[in-house]
């Protein structure tokens, strides 16, 4: 065995002995679903435009397909 790999096992191994284990159905079994905001998502903003007479008015169009409008500048 060449010494790098004498190395890494005297460094390494004994981490991956003494890794902790989690029990993920004893910590997590409680919790349920719930919402937390839109499911779909728009993906990246592929256009912005402003209105020139009120800068506040400001439509973003996604690649998606969606067109948002904000009327305070976002």
């Amino acid at each position: 065995m060449n010494k790098k790999w004498t190395l890494f096992l005297l460094l390494f191994l004994p981490v991956g002995l003494m890794a902790q284990t989690i029990d993920l159905k004893k910590h997590f079994s409680n919790w349920k679903p719930r919402n937390i905001g839109p499911a779909g998502m728009s993906g990246r903003v592929t256009a912005i435009d402003a209105v020139w007479s009120n800068p506040n008015i400001v439509y973003l169009g996604t690649a998606s397909g969606g067109v948002w409008k904000t009327e305070n500048s976002g």
